[in-house]
């Protein structure tokens, strides 16, 4: 994927090369910028090339998105620092109620025997009667 990646960048480099020695007469042409908002005079900076705009534009483009990956990295990170104490937390917590609490008995102690043990079946050879029972 990395090799996709710098292959793919490659040829746009390449492109935008050819794309700028090819106009290069239209692009040397000085262009002028306004900005003219409601409220604060007008803005209209020294007349500059066209090249210089797109150059810059594309400079402008690639720190803005860089500044984005990087707010995201820093996001990321902050959320797996925060995880990562929240599972110390809990790991501390799981200890401590485990030393709290009594060991288990041992498989083949009192509770196995119990367990396989059978119930025994009621003996009917009871000498008194039932008074629930009208014989």
């Amino acid at each position: 994927m990395r090799y996709i990646k710098v292959l793919l960048l490659v040829l746009i480099f390449f492109l935008s090369m050819i794309f700028l020695f090819q106009n290069q007469e239209t692009l040397a042409k000085d262009m002028v910028l306004k900005l003219n908002l409601f409220f604060f005079p007008p803005f209209q900076p020294a007349p500059l090339p066209t090249y210089f705009i797109l150059l810059a534009g594309f400079l402008l483009g690639a720190l803005c998105a860089m500044a984005l990956l990087f707010w995201d990295k820093l996001s990321l990170s902050a959320k797996l620092m925060k995880a990562r104490w929240r599972v110390r937390d809990l790991e501390k917590e799981v200890a401590k109620l485990s030393a709290e609490k009594p060991a288990p008995a041992p498989v083949g102690g009192l509770k196995a025997k119990l367990a396989l043990k059978k119930p025994e079946a009621p003996k009917n050879d009871i000498s008194a009667p039932d008074p629930d029972k009208n014989v």
